[in-house]
């Protein structure tokens, strides 16, 4: 106790010492303590408390060349303009400074010095309104009234051996949850590095199907990561969530070698931080956390925050940070260099964060997360090398709600947590250095051409506009030729029907009703459809696909930069007929897709697509609803239009003849209705698939795109029957054996044209 006493009045003397110091330049000549009369001040410049007011303004204004003029000389003596403006701009920016005002208590005169009592108020958005009452500052005659200045003129109790320390206390951040209450973003969990050496591993390959899985990485990815590294060399691979590594533990050791052992050179090690369900299933909606980005830390102070700290960078842990983290309770000191709190300036109370639970069905989101890897891996040999990635998103067709979204290729979002055993420069490099952009969310920011989907609109139009009757037949042949039919000259001389771009290629469809023009994805139907709505109206077309929500943004901002698509307006007959088929000047994203369907499946019910339900838990303090199911409009469709589609999207499962993607789910133990869609680009085709499943009392809205790889019914269509298989429950049906085959390129319109007329 007598030792902490000494301590203690060491510091105080050594605190007065250098008041004593610092303050040596405001004592003058006299010594005396009583009140004098003013001296004579040869000098036409304001009196002291004029002086202050304008010291106090320029401060206010944060003008430090006006304030630093007002200064006497021994203190500018003491400190240059460089040094006296970084004194008050490190005090701003930790007092989080917006302005001061002051209030005089009064003058009183020592000599030939001026001392002036005066009261100080600073306004700050992170601190509220800090008081500094009772302060002093002294002012010399030179020509003029100037200011003897000390760091205590900004906080009284400040020195050049004190600063102004801010701190914020962060309470553990918030969970996000999945529909039903499991995880899927949770803050303590444990979080397993995965270490490799292949020498010790019983078959590289092996070892790399079961990563591909565990991780949801692509093995060409891996391999290369392999590449690397010597045989004997122990390197780390990727993190995994708790699920997952107890999943894959027991074939990890099997295939891999990779168990956990005692000591720093395990093959599996663990910590504790904030942990993502499934390797980051739902990376793109839910987002991840990081540290403040360089350029931005300023504003984040302001906010209470910390270089250290983190804070969410995309999706749901983004948009919803302050929720998520709370607000910080905050405190301001005068801290002494070795540590003692000299002064409790201010405190800002804090508030607790809460949860955020989504619409996603965590089942869902993991299987299809599941399927999209599995089926790149799968195709690696065939059109997996080649996409540009895609996505699948999944609506509840009775509420809006977003039961899943995945993005392709995706990325693990313990790679931008502060706590990761990632080589982070490495691996960020690799994941900046993809051109498939893995950040993006392609579900959402990303537009395609959509090919026949978008078929649904152009049969919609037609049915409702009386362009074309339930019943009426069209002779489906592999040529369309539109020259001389209409009021306008298509400028195309032929066009083709998809079957002849097939090996064969197959027999034309023949004689078809709408309903079945749709099942059959008939182009030449689907021209003369796009003709006759151009003669009809040159928008009419567009108006259709804008009912349906094409266009527009579906209105899931939250989870990041959302594109809107394009429907321009046909200038001429040749543009109608185009895009009557998706192609042209027509883009859409995979959500807005899902969105049509949804429409489609419920006869014109336009719910809000929405993604997050509710903050915090039900029955505790700060409980809030943030999204129901809400009906913006109950669109006014023409039922027998409807139905046709409905119809013909059914039939496109089921009729053996018919439909385009009846070889995927024509042995299917539940019912389902789609569309397949092929889209011509530069390069290899967009594979789309939508469906509503069940056919009866339709429940799950689902759009699908996989960029630059085959036709929809190769692609994306098989794997919506793989996530709807394992969802339901029945066995898996397996994905096509030929996409471990090589890759067979896609005729074109153009070349089918030109081998056609050539054998012809």
């Amino acid at each position: 106790m007598f030792g902490w006493r000494i301590g203690r009045f060491c510091l105080c003397i050594c605190l007065l010492c250098l008041a004593g110091c610092e303050s040596s330049l405001l004592q003058q000549v006299s010594p005396s303590s009583q009140n004098t009369p003013p001296p004579d001040v040869e000098s036409t410049s304001a009196q002291p408390e004029e002086v202050l007011a304008a010291f106090m303004e320029d401060w206010s204004a944060q003008d430090f060349a006006g304030m630093y003029g007002r200064l006497a000389s021994r203190s500018r003596a003491l400190y240059s303009q460089a040094q006296f403006t970084d004194q008050y701009t490190s005090a701003h920016s930790s007092l989080r400074f917006a302005s001061v005002d002051h209030q005089l208590r009064g003058v009183e005169y020592q000599g030939a010095t001026a001392v002036l009592r005066y009261d100080i108020a600073i306004s700050s958005p992170t601190f509220g309104t800090i008081d500094d009452s009772d302060r002093v500052m002294r002012m010399l005659p030179e020509s003029g009234w100037k200011i003897a200045w000390s760091p205590m003129d900004i906080i009284k109790g400040m020195s050049s051996r004190a600063r102004l320390t801010p701190s914020a206390d962060f309470p553990p951040r918030a969970d996000i949850y999945a529909r039903d209450g499991t995880h899927l973003a949770q803050q303590g969990g444990i979080i397993y590095s995965l270490y490799a050496v292949q020498d010790d591993m019983p078959g590289i390959e092996d070892c790399l199907a079961t990563l591909a899985a565990a991780t949801r990485m692509e093995i060409g990815a891996l391999r290369s990561s392999f590449a690397d590294y010597l045989g004997e060399t122990r390197f780390h691979i990727a993190e995994i969530d708790q699920s997952r590594y107890d999943s894959y533990r027991e074939a990890l050791a099997q295939d891999c070698d990779i168990t956990r052992s005692e000591g720093a050179f395990s093959k599996v090690r663990s910590y504790n931080s904030r942990s993502y369900y499934g390797q980051g299933i739902a990376a793109h909606a839910v987002g991840y956390i990081g540290a403040i980005p360089a350029d931005d830390l300023e504003r984040w102070q302001a906010r209470g925050y910390e270089s250290g700290n983190v804070i969410g960078r995309t999706g749901i842990e983004a948009a919803y940070e302050t929720v998520l983290a709370g607000n910080p309770q905050r405190f301001l000191r005068i801290v002494e260099t070795g540590g003692a709190v000299i002064r409790e300036l201010a405190g800002a109370p804090g508030t607790a964060p809460r949860s955020v639970t989504l619409t996603l069905d965590r089942k869902m989101q993991d299987i299809m997360a599941q399927a999209v890897a599995d089926a790149v891996n799968y195709a690696l040999p065939s059109w997996g090398s080649l996409t540009a990635g895609g996505a699948i998103v999944a609506l509840d067709v009775n509420t809006g709600a977003v039961l899943a979204m995945a993005s392709y290729p995706s990325f693990d979002p313990q790679l931008f947590n502060p706590d990761t055993e990632y080589r982070i420069a490495a691996a960020l490099q690799r994941l900046n250095s993809d051109g498939r952009s893995p950040l993006t969310n392609k579900a959402l920011a990303e537009q395609y051409t959509p090919g026949s989907v978008y078929k649904i609109v152009t049969a919609l139009a037609a049915g409702s506009e009386g362009i074309w009757g339930r019943d009426e037949i069209f002779d489906c042949t592999y040529i369309w030729q539109g020259r001389g039919r209409f009021s306008f000259d298509d400028a195309r001389e032929s066009r083709t029907d998809w079957r002849l771009l097939e090996p064969g290629p197959p027999p034309p469809t023949g004689p078809v009703n709408m309903a079945q023009a749709l099942a059959a994805s008939c182009n030449p139907f689907f021209y003369e459809m796009g003709a006759l709505l151009f003669e009809r109206d040159a928008n009419l077309q567009i108006e259709y696909a804008e009912l349906l929500g094409l266009g527009s943004p579906t209105g899931l901002g939250a989870l990041g930069i959302e594109a809107a698509g394009e429907l321009a307006p046909p200038r001429a007959g040749t543009e109608a007929i185009n895009n009557a088929i998706g192609q042209g000047s027509v883009g859409v994203t995979a959500a807005q897709m899902a969105q049509l369907t949804m429409l489609v499946a419920n006869g014109g019910a336009f719910w809000q697509p929405y993604i997050v339900s509710h903050i915090g838990r039900p029955g505790a303090p700060g409980y809030e609803v943030v999204n129901e199911p809400m009906l913006a409009t109950q669109l006014e469709l023409h039922a027998d239009a409807l139905d046709i589609i409905r119809e013909g999207m059914c039939l496109a499962a089921t009729d053996r003849d018919l439909g385009t993607a009846e070889r995927v789910f024509g042995d299917a133990p539940y019912t389902i209705c789609g569309k397949t869609g092929t889209a011509e680009t530069l390069g290899n085709p967009h594979s789309w698939f939508v469906a509503f499943a069940p056919r009866e009392e339709p429940e799950i809205a689902l759009a699908g795109v996989m960029a630059h790889s085959r036709e929809g019914s190769e692609v994306v269509a098989p794997m919506i029957r793989r996530i709807l298989d394992d969802y339901w429950g029945y066995s898996q049906k397996p994905y096509p054996e030929w996409w471990g085959e090589p890759y067979i390129p896609v005729k074109t319109q153009s070349q089918a044209l030109a081998e056609y007329l050539e054998d012809s």
